[in-house]
């Protein structure tokens, strides 16, 4: 089996495991890892930034993903900036869409 296979396999049964909730991305739902950081920096936690993040399968985000929406426990959220960490996963960085 090949390295990617492998990589593509650990990933998937990673966001499977972990995933916390359920998002849609241009019409598909998949598992994501999703962290109010607004929330937590209430809470006192010294996070650096407030903003909602939301860790997914690369595969699962579009070409220039910047500005599109996904929804998230009914919310929708506008993605403000794309980090894929290139071995299959992307954080996306999201504000509540207006």
């Amino acid at each position: 089996m090949l390295f990617a296979n492998l990589q593509l396999a650990a990933n998937s049964a990673v966001l499977n495991h972990l995933a916390n909730k359920q998002v849609t991305i241009d019409g598909v739902v998949v598992p994501g890892i999703f962290r109010n950081l607004a929330s937590e920096a209430q809470l006192g936690m010294g996070v650096s930034s407030s903003s909602p993040v939301v860790t997914v399968a690369s595969s699962a985000v579009m070409a220039d993903p910047v500005g599109k929406q996904i929804t998230i426990d009914a919310v929708r959220y506008e993605i403000v900036d794309a980090d894929p960490d290139n071995t299959g996963l992307t954080i996306l960085t999201l504000t509540v869409a207006a």
